[in-house]
């Protein structure tokens, strides 16, 4: 399903009737934790309300239990725009449905319902390696390839890009600061991994010294947030000194 259906649920409405937008199948797979923007072309002088019902199936009565305040979560409580943004907290079946009002002229409504799958939130990352070690040589630049993934085998899809990761650099244990990276679908490679250039890192010719990069948090382009893979959160760096050249003596 291509990013744009499924970050924006384009919902045009007739009067009179109720549109369904499938019977038996989701109209769009969710995760648990992702923002999606819906929006109505409302009419002129009409007003809308959108509501979020639960069922086993979707082939069950859509409009007949309404879902927990805790599955889901209206940005700032606005529930009667054209356009609303919906965080969908908990996985299950779910029908939205919008209804828009002609403004008192008769007591007409009509509504639109869109079914929704919010499967468990199984995106992860991790650090290829969780150490490493060079020399100096007055290069400050350092690459540290991580893997961005849909799961623990696959690579992140196409349409959950662009990624955001944030983290944290110390040098000997004190914080040195902290940098946020954004990361495109072509940056990355075919198994997820991309490298992550460490801002923050300072070789120096005379003395070594030890950093450690952590991963703060990480959220796709759905503001879906990453499970840091335990373990390969942090990666340590050490930039080992030049040994000093002695002075020759010929005797």
């Amino acid at each position: 399903m291509k990013k744009s259906l499924i970050h924006r649920i384009l919902l045009t409405l007739l009067f009179g009737v109720f549109v369904l937008a499938s019977a038996s199948a989701q109209d769009a797979v969710f995760l648990v934790g992702s923002t999606h923007t819906a929006s109505l072309s409302l009419h002129a002088g009409n007003t809308c309300e959108w509501k979020i019902y639960k069922v086993a199936d979707f082939a069950d009565t859509k409009d007949a239990n309404l879902a927990a305040a805790d599955e889901f979560t209206f940005k700032d409580g606005i529930d009667d725009a054209a356009n609303v943004n919906i965080t969908w907290e908990k996985p299950g079946k779910y029908y939205l449905i919008v209804e828009e009002f002609n403004g008192g002229l008769g007591g007409c409504s009509t509504r639109r319902a869109y079914a929704i799958q919010v499967d468990d939130n199984l995106l992860q990352m991790e650090f290829a390696e969780v150490e490493s070690s060079d020399c100096y040589d007055g290069n400050n630049e350092t690459l540290l390839p991580i893997k961005l993934q849909a799961n623990a085998t696959n690579a992140l899809a196409e349409n959950n890009y662009e990624v955001t990761v944030n983290y944290t650099v110390l040098l000997e244990g004190v914080e040195v600061d902290s940098y946020t990276k954004t990361f495109t679908y072509l940056e990355v490679g075919a198994d997820g991994e991309v490298d992550l250039s460490a801002e923050g890192i300072v070789e120096e010719l005379d003395k070594t010294k030890e950093y450690t990069i952590r991963i703060n948090w990480a959220k796709d382009g759905f503001n879906t947030p990453f499970n840091i893979v335990s373990g390969k959160g942090t990666h340590t760096r050490t930039i080992h000194q030049l040994p000093q050249t002695g002075v020759m003596v010929q005797q």
